[in-house]
């Protein structure tokens, strides 16, 4: 079969969609199809880096640097016919990218970004639109899926639902003895709330433990970290962008990561699958999916506040029943995320699709 895999924004960054794309056309690949992967902006040398993916993979960039406007129109148009050319069978579009497309078009919900303004109206029309052109809409999460009925006007039983996915083999999973007594914060943009992370860090006031942040090292996060106690600062790791690979090795080496995440609807996290993917329990917000974190069974669910974040974490970090006991709750959820059985899923709806002509 031939497949592309398509997403309007730029494929140079280690966030939830992008690892999505990797660890799916990996997985289409390695069962043996025909791949491409069409980006609005592609930066081969960054996405390396950043990405760090297990196979080269066949990726065509619309143009170097960010899109927008006409500029961004007229290279989706230009899209058309690149994709045409290929002959796919199944097009998986990521975010709306409303082309006139041969074969079964999917277009995947990541998120569902609240927009306001004069042009919020606009945005939702174009979506609406966007989605009904597809021959399916496919959410991440429960809770996206939920909502998109509500946003779209559309039947419960033509939104399905197919989690995002990982690349399993690019993760180990570590005993209690080769953890360190870390805690790994993934993340710094503003809804992954890494000052309140720093805080609970700062509560639990434990020079036996180093914490990680991995992601741009931005003034709230700096100022986070100036007002530690003295005697814990220098026990904060500020990584930066750090590459794929080392991510995925923290996050394999840590006895605990930290998610007091802020989404207005839940998604799916690729940070939190790669905590899943790993045997790392984690204590995340409310906030997060109830697909990626269920209070006792793979971590612990708190408010983001610090003490008590502290206290959760105190206890994944001292308890070592606890932690063998969630860490194997880890291990029974991350095949539901396995970019294999995810691809499948996929491939079921060209397939129903195709018998139904």
């Amino acid at each position: 079969m031939r497949i592309v895999l398509t997403r309007r924004e730029p494929l140079d960054s280690p966030d939830g969609v992008s690892i999505f794309i990797v660890a799916l056309a990996q997985a289409l690949l390695e069962l043996g199809h025909q791949v491409q992967i069409v980006v609005g902006a592609f930066e081969s040398a960054k996405f390396q880096r950043l990405l760090s993916p297990r196979l080269e993979l066949p990726i065509i960039g619309l143009s170097r640097s960010p899109l927008t406007g006409p500029a961004s129109v007229a290279a989706w148009l230009r899209a058309i016919g690149i994709i045409n050319r290929f002959r796919p069978d199944l097009v998986i579009h990521s975010e709306t990218v409303p082309l006139p497309l041969r074969g079964t078009i999917v277009q995947v919900v990541h998120d569902l970004e609240r927009r306001k303004g004069a042009l919020a109206a606009v945005r939702r029309a174009i979506r609406r639109a966007s989605m009904r052109r597809c021959h399916y809409v496919v959410a991440s999460t429960t809770e996206l899926q939920e909502e998109l009925v509500r946003d779209l006007g559309l039947p419960s039983d033509q939104i399905l639902k197919i989690p995002k996915c990982i690349d399993r083999q690019s993760y180990a999973s570590r005993g209690l003895a080769e953890r360190e007594r870390a805690i790994l914060h993934a993340g710094t943009s503003p809804y992954k709330v890494p000052e309140a992370t720093i805080r609970a860090f700062g509560a639990l006031n434990d020079p036996s433990v180093r914490l990680y942040l991995t992601g741009d090292i931005t003034r709230p996060v700096t100022k986070a970290v100036d007002a530690l106690p003295e005697a814990i600062r220098g026990h904060v790791v500020l990584l930066g962008m750090a590459e794929g690979a080392r991510v995925r090795e923290l996050h394999s080496r840590v006895r605990v990561a930290a998610f007091p995440t802020r989404y207005t609807v839940p998604v799916a996290s690729a940070t939190v699958m790669e905590a899943i993917a790993t045997g790392t329990p984690i204590v995340g917000s409310s906030r997060l999916s109830r697909d990626l974190l269920a209070d006792g069974v793979n971590g612990a669910v708190v408010e983001p506040q610090a003490e008590a974040m502290a206290a959760a974490l105190k206890a994944v970090l001292d308890d070592d029943d606890l932690w063998s006991r969630l860490s194997a709750g880890a291990g029974q959820w991350v095949g539901r995320f396995d970019a294999q059985r995810v691809a499948k899923q996929y491939l079921e709806l060209a397939d129903l699709y195709g018998h139904g002509r």
